[in-house]
């Protein structure tokens, strides 16, 4: 065992910890499929486990769903020190059973968490087209990348064979191993330091090598550099927080631009084209300083961050390490002057586009999000505003709320539009954003996901998910949103978010009682299937059901005709 699978050992011990797991095979499937997904170890969603008995060698499955396009995680995690080709032939008969088996065949599986996931999967086919899909496959391990059999890589190619044939949008399979985990966990984000560099550049006093703009008291220059001094800083910088304002950490191997990075600046014949083919790098600094001295032309930087070209400078330093990096490989440098953090947060928001970045990354650094993660402190509660920005912190995870998870509890409860919440995510970071994150009190937003999952947690507690009853069974895995607006109404008694002094009461009354909601969340649940047994259509197909704004609306009539009936009101 080497020391990157000793510190993947470490990640899976802390995550064994931090979520109370029983062993390390489970804290090694929500950690590698976490790091696959590019999400935190307390977004995970239980509902995309499938880990069990005829899983197919499948473990987890995330399906995301934006503006007409899908994206699908579907991974293999095993707790072991290598990888082995019948492991692969293994998924290669889980995606045939996910993507090519018959309904019939299908209803034969006991793995009931696996058989939804598909039916979610073929739902988002139908409704989408194959071709609106992109498909990602892991087989994780923590063994070594480069200790990879020739057997394996077979296997690994008969599978993109068959499925990267132009039926979806993209389909890739990677084998994941400790040498690209310790990667990504190396690119998290640190503390902030403060970084200043002298950095060579190419001047020709002949030629307009180098452009100054000023406009409005704003400074800045876009120049040329040897990739060997993006290297050189990078590779000092052995923490990584020259990227501490970069909202995406260093994504590895994994996806095929840092690949193709990596190619072209180690290229001893068409290294030129560097310059031609990448975007460059963005650099924020406090204060910038060119000079354009013909023998020792350089740029003088204080307090600098590179906040786009986190892939390029990393991919460079990668190459300089292995001896790779070409002489003729030269950069693009944009560099801007100012210490106004509404403009570094704009030009962190939009330059960011040479790699697909998600969303909820994309609002990171917002004012709003760094209050709200001030505001949950007020309770002795930490807002987690990054991917894995509490995972080292020795913090209970009962304290922790990710951010996107506060987003849909807050939409499905406070907003009312449960539908949304479970089905349409994304419109959380986009269509939704700031009806969302308004700026109100935080307590509404802590009710909301104390609320949310509490639910989740009685049904799973409660053996509902287990029902042999197809409808009970499947609203308690699949309709937990909706389950929690119901009990949010029955509980709190309305849908009023301006008492502030009820709210903090009500916020120490789920906090400390740990029975509160119980038999608030078992009525919900009575009243939610009351509905679809009283109608037969909206059993016709359930997941369809659990998506439309139709719901929504019954729901809302359901339990405001109860008051109203409560309150002697006639209707």
């Amino acid at each position: 065992m080497n020391v990157r699978q000793q510190i993947v050992e470490s990640n899976i011990e802390a995550t064994k910890v931090n979520l109370n797991l029983p062993d390390d095979s489970d804290a090694f499937l929500i950690f590698g499929h976490s790091i696959f997904t590019d999400k935190g170890i307390h977004s995970f969603d239980e509902i995309d486990n499938v880990d069990g008995g005829q899983d197919k060698q499948i473990d987890a499955i995330t399906i995301e769903e934006k503006g007409g396009e899908g994206l699908i995680y579907i991974s293999q995690v095993k707790n072991t020190d290598s990888f082995s080709s019948n492991d692969i032939i293994k998924i290669r008969n889980g995606l045939n059973w996910i993507f090519n088996k018959r309904k019939k065949d299908l209803d034969t599986l006991t793995n009931i968490q696996f058989k939804d996931r598909i039916n979610d999967i073929r739902a988002m086919q139908a409704d989408l087209g194959p071709s609106n899909i992109q498909v990602k496959v892991a087989y994780i391990t923590n063994g070594l990348s480069s200790e990879i059999s020739d057997e394996c890589s077979q296997e690994q190619q008969t599978v993109l064979d068959e499925y990267d044939n132009g039926t979806f949008d993209n389909f890739t399979f990677d084998l994941i191993g400790a040498e690209e985990i310790v990667d990504l966990i190396n690119s998290e984000e640190k503390k902030n330091k403060k970084i200043s560099a002298e950095i060579k550049i190419k001047y020709d006093t002949n030629s307009p090598s180098l452009i100054k703009y000023h406009s409005h008291g704003l400074k800045g220059i876009i120049c040329t550099t040897m990739a060997s001094e993006i290297a050189r800083i990078v590779n000092a910088d052995t923490k990584g927080f020259i990227f501490d304002l970069n909202i995406r950490r260093y994504l590895g191997n994994l996806g095929s631009v840092n690949k193709d990075i990596q190619e072209t600046c180690s290229d001893d014949v068409n290294g030129y084209l560097f310059w031609f083919l990448n975007n460059g790098i963005t650099i924020v600094c406090d204060k910038l300083d060119p000079i354009t001295d013909p023998d020792d032309p350089k740029v003088k930087l204080e307090n600098m961050q590179i906040v786009n070209g986190c892939q390029t400078s990393v991919s460079i330093a990668k190459a300089a390490n292995s001896g790779n990096l070409q002489d003729n490989v030269n950069v693009m440098l944009r560099i801007i002057e100012t210490d106004n953090l509404d403009l570094v947060d704009k030009v962190v928001l939009t330059t960011n586009n040479q790699n697909q970045i998600n969303a909820r990354n994309l609002r990171a650094n917002d004012k709003v999000q760094i209050d709200l993660q001030n505001a949950f402190k007020i309770y002795d509660l930490f807002y987690e505003r990054k991917p894995r920005q509490y995972v080292d912190g020795g913090i209970d995870s009962n304290k922790i709320f990710s951010n996107d998870m506060v987003a849909v509890s807050y939409l499905a409860v406070a907003l009312k539009r449960p539908s949304d919440a479970r089905s349409r995510k994304y419109k959380v970071w986009g269509e939704y954003y700031d009806r969302i994150f308004s700026g109100r009190t935080v307590e509404p937003y802590i009710i909301a996901t104390l609320l949310h999952r509490y639910t989740i947690n009685y049904l799973k507690s409660s053996g509902l998910t287990n029902e042999t009853d197809e409808l009970k069974r499947y609203l308690a895995k699949n309709a937990a949103f909706h389950i929690v607006r119901i009990s949010s109404f029955k509980w709190r008694g309305n849908d009023n978010w301006d008492d502030n002094e009820t709210l903090i009461t009500q916020i120490q009354d789920l906090l400390n009682n740990v029975n509160v909601l119980d038999t608030t969340v078992q009525e919900s649940f009575i009243v939610l299937e009351k509905i679809f047994r009283n109608d037969e259509s909206l059993q016709v197909d359930l997941s369809t059901t659990l998506k439309s704004y139709a719901l929504d609306s019954l729901i809302n009539n359901v339990l405001y005709m109860a008051e109203r009936k409560k309150l002697g009101v006639r209707s």
